[in-house]
């Protein structure tokens, strides 16, 4: 055998006992079992009171009794048969091995009898030397049956039968045992080749689908242009069949963790909302969502395995759903002060499951009426990955079904309450709010969401009813675009006070011409984006309205680096973590970033997907590879594409999780919460205590171009702002330059990075029209489409530079106020100089340019200035020779005055 194992391993104890008594019945022998070490594992049947009450009392007669089974126990084990023979004490006994594959699992024992009559003074002497009674032991000796030798023969024989009968079933359950055991092994075996596997063809997969997405960026024949984006979405296919595969074998070998964290559901519900309508597409359904705004505001979970349940479901609705209707509704349907029951429920009008194929449903790679489903991609895994991961967080899962008609597939899922708010609230209802909206059942939806936040709710049948309306109590409007005829267009436009919405198809993208009573929303309507108009917060689903209730705890002592290129980006992710007192450093490439965790020790790190050079994904396998002490320390991406799809890949490519941008200050924060050292974080507040009313936020900024309001919306603060217009003003002239030259060389893939920052930074400011054209010629560059590229940049840098004009008053002003600022020391000069001799001997221009910026606010003295004038000039032109030289000099004067160390 591979292993030793004990009796009871084999045979139940009741079975033992059962057996042992039945012997002890029949025969009127005393019987016990032991294991093979000598210890008892039955109680004794039909005990003599001369072994029970008195030898095995005693502390000697007990260990001599022990060292007899023992003793005859291997006797028996090697003589291979039922042996008698006389214990210490004179009584005759006999014992069978228990026996299997050649090993010795136990004894069966019987005895306690005298077969010669008693020998008194032997008694008497064993009395002396266990310390008991004489008389007693004696009279308890008497007592003992006396049995012929013939008797205990045939008693003997049974006994052995009787272990026959036990070895036996020993054998055949350490049989099914050792196949269970090698069953478990095929699968741990199984599992660990599918994970395998699944890695060596990720990483292959990985390279193509790069690979594939570089050469689109390059010119190409419309025939081969279409080849690569094919081998893109099969590859990116492929992957996701891969990634079902490896959660499956994950799960079937016990090794998925459920990872516990804080999470906000409206924010997670919001992302599967985008999820399925981006799946939907074009298709001719329509998606529904009856969310309660009582579901508490925060939980603890896994809120990565939740999504991924919400998502395997829905897609599979999706799948499966040609036309009609997806609903997806979330409530609690029980609660207590620290916990919440939670009900979704995904309903759609698809093709719907016969109910011989129910039973097969959640059965691992089951495709179901395959005929009739040929044509859909899965690998029939994701339902089965959702029972297990519903199994592992104590949830449930139920299915309902008409083929023909649609499927209703229901789970319930117990979560921990860390905030116990409702997770929508309106701050001042409005009376009432109206509707027209084509729709019916969107309608009915719309009605319900509106009403259940306790507003009254009118709901329009034409735009004849518009007349009727009672403008006195009817403050909101909501109009889907189908409706909004010239009619509806003047009633909006005569009824200032009046708020419209107008509702638009989630890839609309046409806006009708709007007044500045009215609002764009785009489907589905559901109670967060509604909520969200009522308060009349901006309706970006960004969750980025700055709140003191968001900075609710403080991490003096957590070191963060945040890395990316665009340092209007350093400056807002910066910016936003300041209230939480972290000691965050920048860095503004791979290399940097590279540099600098080898020589400071870091507890999280936030690092920009796309960069040149090194991209974050290079970066993140550089540090995890060469840098063993960060093999744990938390990476999370900057990405502008926050899917699910990237949240997964990130996690395949070493990082631990991803942030979108433009930054969203609660997502931020949210994941220092998850991803920061629990010893770092010190909470302000255990309880949560209501804000005062929030005040639209106007903003005292006004600058030709920007729209600072939008801006204060991402930002939360004027002094941010300011921070953030100084470092976009300073790198204009370099960055258009940069990107006029991409464009000309038609240097695609560098030119879409330059883009894609410039996109980001402008939105960051303000700039919304150069945004929206930046993010036009990032969709060319990725497009590949020179002739558009070649068309527009022209006007976008334009534009771009326009900004140069616009901003230099403000910051020419600021540098001259700048003189009034602190002295700088020559600590803090030696570490400039050294970081930029750094950044010099790296070519890295970026960096050269951001140490400049850093040594800007200080006081100089005259000398001091003049040198730091020549050195920020040569900087600007790139001029490495100079810079050298002028370091040489400024350290060389620094000497003569004494004050450098």
């Amino acid at each position: 055998m591979e292993e030793t194992l004990l009796l009871t391993d084999l045979i139940d104890i009741a079975i033992l006992q059962e057996m042992q008594n039945s012997f002890s019945k029949m025969t009127g022998i005393a019987a016990y079992i032991t294991d093979a070490d000598g210890n008892h594992v039955t109680g004794c049947s039909c005990q003599s009171d001369f072994c029970s009450k008195y030898t095995r009392s005693s502390t000697i007669g007990a260990q001599r009794c022990k060292n007899c089974d023992i003793n005859s126990t291997y006797q028996a084990f090697h003589q291979g048969k039922t042996i008698t023979y006389h214990c210490h004490a004179g009584l005759r006994n006999f014992a069978t091995p228990i026996i299997i594959n050649d090993q010795l699992i136990g004894c069966f024992f019987g005895g306690q009898l005298l077969d010669t009559p008693p020998d008194d003074a032997r008694i008497r002497h064993l009395a002396n030397e266990f310390g008991l009674d004489q008389e007693e032991y004696l009279h308890a000796y008497h007592c003992l049956p006396y049995f012929p030798r013939e008797e205990l023969k045939r008693a003997s024989l049974f006994s052995h039968t009787i272990t026959n009968a036990l070895s036996s079933i020993a054998y055949h359950n350490f049989v099914i045992l050792q196949e269970n055991a090698k069953i478990k092994r095929i699968t741990h075996l199984k599992s660990d080749f599918l994970a395998n596997m699944s890695h060596e063809i990720r990483t292959p997969m990985n390279a193509i689908i790069g690979m594939a997405e570089m050469a689109l960026r390059e010119e190409l024949p419309l025939t081969a242009r279409d080849y690569v984006n094919q081998i893109k979405s099969s590859g990116k296919n492929l992957l996701m069949i891969i990634n079902d595969i490896l959660d499956f074998s994950k799960i079937e070998s016990g090794k998925m963790d459920i990872t516990m964290g804080e999470y906000e559901p409206m924010s997670m519900i919001n992302d599967v909302a985008n999820i399925i309508m981006s799946h939907i597409g074009r298709k001719n359904v329509r998606l529904i969502l009856d969310i309660s705004p009582d579901i508490p505001f925060e939980l603890l979970g896994d809120s990565l395995r939740i999504k991924q349940i919400f998502v395997n479901l829905t897609n599979n609705a999706v799948k499966f759903t040609k036309d009609g209707y997806i609903t997806l509704t979330c409530r609690p349907i029980a609660k207590t002060d620290d916990e919440v029951l939670l009900e979704t429920t995904i309903q759609d009008t698809g093709i719907g499951i016969k109910k011989a194929d129910l039973k097969k449903l959640f059965q691992s790679f089951q495709q179901l009426d395959s005929k009739r489903n040929r044509n859909l991609e899965g690998t029939g895994l994701g339902l089965a990955i959702s029972q297990q991961l519903l199994h592992l967080m104590m949830g449930t899962i139920h299915v309902e079904s008409e083929y023909g008609k649609g499927s209703t597939f229901s789970f319930q899922l117990v979560q921990r309450i860390t905030r116990s708010r409702p997770c929508i609230t309106i701050k001042n209802p409005p009376d009432a709010a109206a509707g027209l909206i084509e729709d019916p059942i969107a309608h009915a939806q719309l009605k319900k969401d509106i009403e259940r936040l306790r507003i009254r709710y009118h709901a329009l049948e034409s735009e004849n009813d518009l007349n009727h309306l009672d403008l006195q109590s009817v403050e909101f409007l909501f109009i889907d675009k189908v409706l909004f005829t010239d009619t509806v267009d003047a009633f909006v436009k005569n009824h200032p006070k009046l708020t419209a919405i107008l509702v638009l198809d989630f890839y609309d993208t046409h806006f009708c011409h709007y007044h500045p009573n009215m609002l764009i929303l785009k489907k589905p309507l559901y109670s967060l984006n509604l909520a969200m108009i009522f308060n009349h917060e901006s309706v970006d689903m960004n969750y980025n309205n700055v709140m003191d209730e968001d900075y609710e705890f403080i991490a003096p002592d957590a070191q963060i680096l945040i890395v990316d290129d665009n340092n209007v980006n350093l400056t807002v992710a910066d910016g936003l973590l300041k209230p939480l007192q972290v000691q965050t450093d920048t860095a503004q490439s791979g290399k940097e970033a590279i540099n600098k965790i080898s020589i400071k020790h870091y507890d999280l790190i936030f690092m920009d997907h796309q960069m040149p050079d090194l991209d974050g994904i290079e970066t993140t396998h550089i540090i995890r590879r060469f840098h063993e002490e960060y093999t744990t320390v938390p990476i999370i991406a900057f990405t502008a594409n926050a899917s699910t799809e990237m949240e997964m890949m990130f996690l395949n490519e070493g990082l631990n999780d991803c942030v979108g941008k433009p930054f969203e200050l609660r997502m931020l924060i949210s994941k220092l919460k998850r991803w920061l050292p629990k010893e770092k974080i010190q909470k302000i507040s255990d309880e949560f205590e209501p804000l005062p009313e929030p005040q639209p936020q106007k903003s005292s900024v006004c600058i030709e171009g920007l729209d600072t309001e939008a801006a204060l919306q991402l930002l939360g603060s004027e002094e941010l702002l300011w921070a953030v217009l100084r470092d976009y003003y300073r790198i204009i002239r370099k960055k258009a330059e940069k990107i006029r030259q991409l464009e000309q060389k038609e240097d695609l893939k560098n030119y879409t990075i330059e883009v894609h920052a410039l996109k980001s930074a402008s939105r960051q400011i303000g700039a919304t029209e150069l945004s929206a054209l930046a993010a036009d010629m990032e969709k060319a560059g990725n497009a590949g489409n020179t002739q558009l590229i070649h068309q527009y940049t022209g006007s976008m840098l334009e534009q771009y530079l326009h900004y140069d004009h616009i901003l230099a008053p403000y910051f020419m002003e600021h540098e001259a106020q700048s003189d009034n600022g602190t002295a700088i020391s020559p600590e803090i000069l030696c570490q400039s100089f050294s970081a930029l001799r750094h950044a010099i001997e790296e070519l890295d221009m970026d960096q050269m340019e951001a140490v400049i910026q850093e040594m800007a606010p200080y006081y100089y003295e005259e000398w001091q200035m003049d040198l730091y004038k020549q050195l920020k000039n040569a900087v600007e032109e790139l001029d490495v020779d100079s810079c050298e030289s002028i370091l040489a000099a400024w350290e060389n004067e620094e000497g003569k005055h004494g004050t450098r160390k």
